[in-house]
């Protein structure tokens, strides 16, 4: 009997592919505006695919499929092999040829092959049969490099290579064996005398059986298993993808991308020499904005595998473009949760959108420019995200601005970094300031400084020192701010959201036109606004103002001639300061950074303790001169380790720390351990004003998704568009006033009521009932 991998691709019934084509017809005569042409384009393209009469597969064999698993392997290890033991190698190997041969059980068989007769019998997952074919001792007999631990890496690798439930008593397994399994294994292998080990179930790592849910598992055992479990996944979804190869291509030999930087940069840095002077150590750099870290970063890479993490979207955006423009290097993917649009409006044809994004999903790219909870959810230990940590282990990661990270991302990647380390990976963080207590906690997980990494501190490198402060009390100096604004840039930045609505709406009584950006924008029209915020930055001949809140602190790369800003603390506020004279070539005669104590944020958004510290430590700088080296010094001593101990700041790294180390494997699946990297728990909220006015195109959104076929990407590209017209808020304290608590019918998006503001250019965005509900919005 011939055995199958799958089932062969159903082709769409004429019925089916009438109706999809109606409904296709009858949404692009609604997506009519001008930013909807790319999605209107994109479904012309699926259109004409469907109307053209495709072919029926071959249907993969499942020797086949094992044979390209297999080659898929091999062909990697002969670009990327030197990363590798030659142990880790053959276990890897090993699983590639074993992990599917479960698939040769009689149930499974049923299901790919419509021409055998069907039984009434629950499948056991083949992942689990396929561990059973593995002798323990033959295994170690003819691979003297492999130990009794290597065995159980092996079997748990190919046991969960997916993530299925583990409920099966002994009994159960031994009578499916026998009838479904045995003899099917013995007809693919040729040989009668094959046996089943049914007790290799007792030689797993970890399992759901009664009484080995907790099993302690020594941390290099683990990293190995991930290792193992996370290549073959790699391997197994490349081929099952309908690729040969895992690595799209590699710029190991040709150093592209660093030669082209290089060419461009016409004198090197300090930061710059000091990266590539050293690409074979993980590194921690700190320069100040201007110092060229980005390109320091790029030039650390030398062509190895990377992967360049930044903390929002917008930034990931950014970088991205300056990637593939300045440098026209195309071999760098952009992965973020809305980036594959990028990818289907890029395009020449639908089908290579999606292949392409499809690559950057499985990593394929000699570089990946991402958010960090793309790589780091491995460090909730959930069955599924194996592959990142295996990726990362022949891979280079940068680390940009970490101190933007809330404390329980700063823990895991505190705790992912170490995790790499064992693996045999690198890093680079890059950043303006580095707080000791970063280095402290990494000294605690293992990280030592001049063994794992050296550090370069460049903050001393800047010829000029960009800004001057002032420190006032009470509120922004309006008729000084007025003043101003006739010839400069202004920038203000608030500590919440209201306040920033609040200035606006004080700017526009006095006779100004300020531009507003905060969180409490449909996602949309925060876009708009970015881009608006960006080309203002750009245009040297504009003078104005404009109100925004912290979301500028990393994500915008924006340059204004004066910040007036809300005090906050040491790391936010220096933040804020590099959105302000960013080159250094402005006057600094009189102050360019007004600071103002008035409490806000203190206690709520803001550690009191570190604000406190903040604003005492700054004070004898009132009216002088920040040079670079005075900001390191000044992150050094707020963020004290001795002197923040019982700050929340400082417990709730320890504390996220102490969880990821005592974590068992599988404690959390895939989907828990996302919201657990990011610890936010939000709804999507959809303004009524926004609903009423595109009611026709969610009702003709709704239709499409119901529908049964629609290409993946399609559903992805008007998801997209259907996210775009929504914002997030925050539910951990309840939902607030104003906020519908059923959702619109098949969406999980909640209607509000509140008022909502934007004329397209302008606005105040989403306008709450009650000032308690500041923070909720993110």
């Amino acid at each position: 009997m011939e055995l199958y991998a799958k089932s062969i691709e159903k082709r769409l019934t004429q019925d089916t592919k009438a109706k999809l084509l109606r409904q296709l017809e009858e949404s692009m005569e609604i997506f009519t505006s001008a930013e909807d042409a790319e999605i209107c384009k994109l479904l012309q393209k699926y259109k004409e695919s469907l109307q053209q009469e495709s072919f029926r597969a071959e249907q993969k064999t499942l020797r086949k499929h094992l044979e390209e698993t297999v080659r898929c392997a091999e062909n990697f290890f002969q670009i990327y092999g030197d990363y590798f033991e030659e142990k880790h190698k053959q276990l890897i190997l090993d699983a590639c040829r074993m992990h599917d041969i479960g698939k040769a059980n009689y149930i499974f068989q049923t299901i790919v092959n419509s021409d055998l007769k069907k039984e009434k019998q629950k499948q056991i997952p083949h992942g689990f049969l396929s561990a059973m074919v593995l002798s323990k001792k033959e295994y170690l007999k003819q691979h003297p490099l492999c130990g009794p631990d290597d065995f159980s890496v092996l079997l748990t690798a190919v046991y969960y290579h997916h993530t299925r439930s583990d409920l099966f008593d002994a009994k159960a397994v031994q009578d499916y064996c026998r009838r479904f399994y045995l003899d099917a294994v013995r007809e693919y292998f040729g040989d009668p005398d094959i046996a089943l080990y049914l007790g290799n179930r007792n030689q797993l790592l970890f399992s759901e059986q009664t009484g080995r849910e907790y099993i302690a598992i020594e941390e290099e055992l683990w990293c190995e298993y991930m290792l193992v479990k996370g290549m073959l996944n790699k391997f197994d979804w490349t081929v099952s993808a309908g690729y040969a190869d895992a690595e799209k291509t590699s710029d190991r030999n040709e150093k592209k991308l660093c030669g082209r930087i290089q060419t461009a940069i016409k004198q090197m840095r300090p930061a710059q020499q000091f990266m590539m002077q050293n690409t074979q150590r993980s590194v921690i750099m700190t320069a100040p904005t201007g110092s060229g870290k980005t390109e320091a970063a790029l030039l650390w890479l030398n062509g190895e595998k990377g992967f360049y993490t930044l903390p929002l979207k917008v930034s990931s955006n950014a970088i991205y473009q300056r990637i593939r423009e300045k440098y026209e290097y195309e071999d760098v993917a952009l992965l973020h949760a809305d980036s594959m649009n990028s990818y289907l409006k890029a395009a020449q044809e639908l089908e290579d959108g999606y292949r392409n994004f499809e690559q950057a999903k499985l990593f394929s790219y000699p570089l990946t420019v991402c958010t960090v909870d793309q790589l780091f959810r491995f460090v909730y230990k959930a069955l599924g995200t194996e592959i990142f940590a295996a990726t990362l282990k022949y891979s280079k990661v940068v680390i940009d601005e970490m101190q933007s990270y809330s404390p329980r991302v700063v823990a895991a990647l505190i705790f992912g970094l170490s995790e790499i380390k064992r693996m045999g990976g690198k890093f680079a963080i890059i950043t303006a300031t580095f707080p000791p207590v970063f280095e402290y906690f990494m000294k605690k997980s293992g990280l030592l400084e001049g063994t794992d990494y050296i550090s370069g501190d460049f903050s001393g490198s800047a010829s000029e020192s960009r800004h001057r402060i002032r420190m006032a009390e009470g509120d922004f100096e309006w008729d000084f701010i007025k003043k101003e604004a006739g010839e400069k840039k202004i920038l203000i930045i608030c500590n919440t959201v209201s306040k920033a609505q609040q200035v606006y709406e004080n700017l526009k009584k006095e006779g100004m036109e300020p531009g507003l950006l905060h969180s409490r924008f449909i996602r949309q029209h925060r876009t708009v606004l970015e881009n608006r915020i960006l080309s203002f930055s750009s245009d040297e001949g504009r003078a104005g103002i404009w109100v925004t809140t912290q979301i500028v602190e990393a994500s915008l790369d924006i340059d204004f001639d004066i910040l007036y800003t809300e005090m906050c603390t040491a790391d936010s506020l220096l933040q804020r300061m590099g959105r302000c004279n960013r080159a250094g070539k402005k006057k600094t005669d009189e102050p360019n950074i007004i600071i103002y104590q008035n409490q806000s944020g203190r206690g709520t958004i803001y550690d009191a303790t570190l604000y406190d510290r903040s604003v005492e430590l700054l004070k004898h700088k009132d009216g002088e001169l920040l040079s670079e080296t005075d900001k390191i010094e000044y992150i050094k001593a707020v963020y004290d380790v001795n002197q923040i101990r019982k700050t929340s700041y400082f417990q709730q790294i320890e504390e996220n720390l102490k969880h990821l180390k005592t974590l068992t494997a599988a404690e959390y699946d895939m989907k828990t351990a996302q919201k657990k990297f990011r610890g936010i728990q939000s709804i999507c909220v959809m303004p009524d004003c926004v609903y009423e006015d595109n009611v026709r195109l969610i009702e003709s959104i709704r239709s499409l998704l119901q529908m049964p076929h629609v290409q993946t990407g399609i559903r992805k590209l008007l998801k997209d568009k259907l996210a775009g017209m929504t914002l997030s808020l925050t539910v951990q304290y309840g939902i607030p006033d104003g906020i519908d608590k059923d959702t619109i019918a098949a969406f999980d998006i909640h209607r509000t009521g509140l008022r909502y503001e934007f004329d397209g250019v302008t606005g105040q965005g989403l306008i709450l009932e009650k000032v308690q509900d500041e923070g909720l919005f993110l």
